[in-house]
């Protein structure tokens, strides 16, 4: 405390009415503490307030928009939208329940159920084979995401149909990665 004291003294520094704060701003922050206490009562020391930016009205398209109906894919699903004149939204519907084909490996057509990535990552080892009948929960492969292994097991047991991925593949979330059918 002496020391902070000595310090305000000669850079003639007014410390606050309890100086413990004044002494622990400085023992937490050495290097900016004492800058902040010469500059406490000098706004212009400081950056600016920020202030709210106002919002500009966004010109009007000088065409307006074709009306029709027109297919959307969001996040792998197909929406069928009627677009008005003005670009107005009218009526929204679901295109089809099944998810539209991504560029992502695709197990081949057929009866089953897909297994799909849980997360991004890397195949590191595929445990199971065409063809092996699997009881629920087992293990049918491991997948590698951040440097964390993780167990893709079987939701229902069946026989590994169409395996899509192979050791070293990097998949995205949703990827089949096989099929059990």
């Amino acid at each position: 405390e002496a020391d902070v004291r000595r310090q305000a003294q000669e850079k003639g520094i007014q410390l606050a009415g309890n100086a413990i704060d004044d002494v622990l701003t400085v023992a937490l922050f050495p290097q900016i503490g004492l800058k902040f206490l010469e500059n406490r009562h000098n706004p212009a020391a400081f950056e600016p307030v920020p202030q709210a930016e106002t919002a500009q009205p966004v010109a009007k398209a000088e065409k307006p928009a074709a009306s029709g109906i027109y297919t959307v894919e969001v996040e792998g699903k197909a929406f069928v939208v009627k677009v008005s004149d003005g670009g107005d939204i009218s009526q929204l519907t679901a295109a089809s329940s099944a998810p539209v084909q991504a560029a992502s490996p695709v197990a081949p057509a057929g009866a089953g159920t897909p297994v799909t990535a849980p997360l991004a990552g890397n195949i590191w080892k595929v445990i199971a084979t065409e063809g092996q009948t699997v009881a629920e929960g087992d293990v049918l492969l491991i997948l590698e995401a951040m440097k964390m292994e993780t167990e893709i097991r079987a939701a229902q047991a069946g026989t590994v149909r169409g395996i899509a991925v192979k050791s070293g593949d990097a998949v995205s979330v949703g990827d089949t990665l096989m099929t059990l059918a």
